[in-house]
């Protein structure tokens, strides 16, 4: 039988909701992260925004308490929706530790700026969009007009989006699911941005990327952004480890025009954010070079600034 926390979720998510008050005040933000329970109260437990609609993910189990976190929730916000969900290492059945708490629609649209991003709240893990890459997603609009863009490990297709939206020429989207490209051209859709299907590719980075290079493809700017651990591939000359930024560099650095420039996001915690600079460097053979650094909002406090996202800009001297 599980119990109910220790955790006053009133007064922990009220102070949650009043030092985020610059973004719930700001008209053209509706999709922020509520609480960062790693730093605000409750380690394992986080809550998003997207529009009307709330994600609760928890890795611990906090069942028995999600009937008061809802209220809690439903009287800062008149939240449409709300949706929990546990993580598998809880080693609960997925209808075990998914509860519907509020509403009965699992997809909402919600607006960052000039864009529109659709979510699918009930998806096994991230809705649909990395809340913690916004400042991100603003440097690529603001970075990428009369650009070729490349968007690797493409996930929703929100970064390259943002470079399609800030008037790149062109956006290649490449990842290797194929349920994530029909997901990509509903952002395109509900944007009103035009799109072809042939620039929307589901494959192998590790055999795409070769490909590309020996056709001659070049690209003025590429995002990167691997997972913590990067798949294995019977197409890798080597094992994959970690974020795996020394192989997919080097392949970066052979398609990139004069000028370009390439954005990477690190997500490991046993690196600091120089080690990676200097990686990115080496792997480029000095052709890379780090130009400016972005990080999370204020609705992802950390401590310890290694813990928070990290994301480099280099630029080809």
């Amino acid at each position: 039988m599980h119990q109910g926390t220790t955790i006053d979720w009133r007064a922990s998510l009220d102070a949650a909701w009043t030092k985020r008050s610059s973004l719930w005040q700001n008209s053209q933000i509706d999709c922020f992260r509520v609480f960062h329970g790693y730093e605000e109260g409750s380690r394992g437990t986080v809550i998003e925004k997207f529009n009307d609609a709330a994600v609760i993910d928890y890795k611990t189990d906090i069942r028995d308490d999600l009937p008061h976190i809802k209220t809690v929730l439903l009287d800062l916000f008149p939240f449409k929706n709300i949706i929990a969900k546990g993580h598998q290492s809880l080693g609960l059945s997925l209808k075990e530790r998914t509860h519907v708490l509020h509403g009965n629609d699992a997809l909402a649209t919600c607006h960052e700026h000039e864009l529109k991003f659709s979510v699918k709240m009930d998806a096994p893990h991230n809705p649909g969009l990395y809340l913690d890459a916004r400042d991100a997603r603003q440097w690529i609009v603001n970075n990428s007009a009369d650009r070729r863009i490349l968007n690797l490990f493409a996930f929703t297709g929100s970064l390259g989006l943002s470079a399609a939206h800030g008037k790149a020429t062109e956006v290649i989207h490449l990842d290797r699911s194929k349920e994530l490209l029909p997901r990509i051209q509903e952002n395109y859709r509900i944007n009103g941005v035009q799109f072809e299907a042939r620039n929307f590719l589901r494959g192998d980075i590790y055999k795409h990327l070769p490909r590309a290079i020996k056709a001659g493809k070049r690209f003025d700017g590429i995002i990167l952004d691997p997972p913590p651990k990067v798949y294995q591939s019977p197409y890798a000359k080597h094992k994959p480890s970690g974020q795996d930024f020394s192989a997919l560099i080097k392949y970066c650095a052979q398609l990139l025009n004069p000028g370009g420039w390439v954005l990477g996001m690190l997500h490991r915690f046993d690196f600091s954010w120089d080690d990676f600079e200097d990686q990115v460097t080496q792997a480029s053979n000095g052709l890379l070079l780090p130009e400016s650094r972005l990080t999370s909002g204020i609705d992802f406090p950390e401590s310890l600034p290694d813990k928070k996202l990290r994301v480099s800009t280099f630029i080809t001297p």
